[in-house]
């Protein structure tokens, strides 16, 4: 019994390094369609978990909600912003 024990212990301590540099960060992930509904006492649920507004409506029948476009969504994705070109001017004095 000891001996199991023991290459239990040195088979978890060689392991135990490898599980922990394969693990990745979560990463969040923005859908495009909410959903928004009254449940209960709680008052309005919002649930921003659909990818197209069909999927939101087939939900919302059931809960009497209303699907509507992401504004998280919407202004999370970068804006390509035309800067002006710096002109230089040569002045001959």
């Amino acid at each position: 019994m000891k001996k199991y024990a023991l290459m239990f212990a040195t088979t978890s301590l060689l392991a135990a390094p490898a599980l922990v540099t394969s693990v990745t960060p979560a990463e969040a992930i923005q859908y495009p369609v909410c959903l928004s509904y009254v449940e209960g006492w709680s008052g309005i649920v919002e649930r921003c978990e659909y990818s197209t507004m069909q999927q939101c409506q087939m939900s919302a029948q059931g809960l009497n909600g209303s699907c509507y476009d992401n504004w998280r969504y919407a202004y999370g994705q970068p804006v390509q912003v035309e800067r002006p070109v710096k002109r230089r001017y040569r002045h001959d004095y």
